[in-house]
């Protein structure tokens, strides 16, 4: 049923790009969410130029209907990071609209995540590139009260696409049909999409084009508390069938009381069974298994899978199927109210986590680092100046079967003080980690993922320079 889109159909705004004159070859991003003027003010565009080229980067704020409304240019250096309001971006924008890029270098990272400005809720989650675009996209985590975003790639057609709203036992009601313009999106509330349906037991969506390449994300919202959004992307292409998470967190410690959500999903007409093995730090694993139905669901707390107390317990989860699966992990802690969504980790070699908040008024970072082979690695964590200057190294050794989890500025003091920037995750003996970056405030009132970027096959991470910073 799921399929991956022809690489040929990934100029998909030839047309737009003409017309704007941008000079040499195009390399697109997306960010998939609407949004309305007054969100650009809380809403933040960071990119990440990995490179040895200086990238030239040409933004455009395209409306629902698909026209163009405003623009600006950048350039970013070698190792070098831009962060940025969408308002910083676009000050001219005064309605909705999605936010497009193009640039001249290949490997460029990028996320976006958004807030609002009495710091109730806080998340992110990585823009689309051609690896993320598709012609379906499945959401793994939706609930009732979800805002749904889904932008057209074809910029020469109206596009039909077909959503379904899924929960434990598969669908749950008729699909909806919508028409998109060329380049066009559509940002609704599921309610109003579904207005007929209970979805109470909502937990995935999934959107079908047959005209057009599409990129999707769901904004969750009052999950864990009224004030918390979970930010989560669609996700397009052919699982396998194995999800890995590689930070898990359920139990009480003095100032906080931590719970991880989980949810998998059966992708597959037939129903299969599914084992999730929780590896805890310091005891044998905890494996159960599960029944899915064709295209059913489960989310339960790592707490409830597994049988545990209230005592504070950290490790990671492999979750196998039969057939395809896709999944999330989703974080809070119950006290200060901080909520955030992860998408499954991939292994990487080369790992980029594209935001470093550790400074005033209260921010910090946490980094986990897994190794699921047979031998140890010895990793590099390089923490980099938006500028490609090195502010800091640090030198850990991930052993078999483990994982390490800290706050950054524990592994590089230097990190300590200081907003801006970003961390490059080496494995020095080429053994393929798993990573994952939150950033919080101390008190976890807020909290969001910052998902791990990756080094693209070609590009050659330009070494941050050493010197004095300015």
């Amino acid at each position: 049923m799921l399929k991956r889109v022809p690489c040929a159909v990934f100029v998909m705004l030839f047309i737009c790009i003409t017309a704007y004159s941008h000079p040499g070859a195009v390399h697109e991003i997306f960010f998939p969410k609407v949004f309305s003027a007054a969100e650009l003010q809380t809403s933040g565009i960071v990119l990440l130029n990995p490179g040895a080229i200086t990238a030239n980067v040409m933004f455009y704020f395209l409306s629902a209907a698909g026209a163009p409304l405003t623009s600006n240019t950048a350039t970013i250096g070698p190792g070098g990071q831009l962060a940025r309001l969408g308002s910083e971006l676009f000050p001219t924008a005064n309605s909705d609209g999605w936010v497009y890029v193009i640039t001249d270098v290949d490997g460029m990272q990028a996320f976006w995540l958004t807030y609002d400005t009495s710091m109730t809720f806080l998340d992110g989650a990585e823009a689309a590139q051609i690896d993320t675009v598709g012609t379906i996209q499945t959401i793994p985590f939706v609930t009732g009260n979800t805002e749904l975003n889904v932008i057209s790639l074809q910029s020469a057609i109206t596009a039909s696409i077909t959503i379904h709203v899924f929960g434990t036992d598969g669908e749950l009601t008729s699909p909806s049909v919508r028409r998109l313009p060329p380049a066009g999106a559509l940002r609704a509330p599921l309610s109003d999409i579904f207005p007929n349906a209970d979805l109470s037991g909502a937990l995935y969506v999934q959107v079908v084009s047959p005209d057009a390449a599409i990129v999707s994300a769901a904004l969750v919202r009052g999950f864990q508390r009224g004030s918390d959004v979970g930010v989560v992307n669609g996700l397009s292409g052919v699982s396998g069938t194995e999800i890995i998470f590689p930070h898990i967190v359920s139990g009480v410690l003095p100032n906080a009381e931590y719970t991880t959500a989980i949810g998998v999903i059966n992708a597959s007409d037939s129903p299969q069974t599914i084992t999730i093995t929780f590896n805890p730090e310091g005891s044998a694993p905890i494996v159960i298994t599960r029944i899915l139905s064709p295209h059913g669901a489960l989310r339960e707390t790592a707490q409830s899978l597994f049988g545990l107390t209230s005592t504070f317990r950290t490790g990671w989860m492999r979750v196998t199927g039969t057939d395809v699966v896709f999944g999330f992990a989703a974080y809070a802690d119950t006290l200060g109210g901080g909520f955030a969504v992860v998408p499954p980790a991939t292994p990487q070699t080369d790992l980029f986590f594209l935001h470093i908040a550790d400074g005033a008024p209260q921010w910090q970072t946490g980094l986990a680092l897994l190794n699921t082979s047979t031998t140890a690695a010895e990793v590099e964590v390089l923490a980099v100046d938006p500028r490609g200057f090195l502010i800091g190294s640090a030198t850990v050794t991930v052993e078999a079967g483990k994982k390490i989890a800290a706050v950054i500025h524990e592994l590089i003091s230097t990190i300590k003080g200081r907003n801006g920037g970003y961390v490059y995750v080496r494995s020095k003996t080429a053994t393929p980690l798993y990573g994952l970056e939150l950033f919080y405030t101390e008190d976890l009132k807020v909290m969001s993922n910052v998902a791990a970027g990756k080094l693209l096959k070609g590009v050659d991470f330009f070494p941050p320079r050493v010197g004095i910073q300015q």
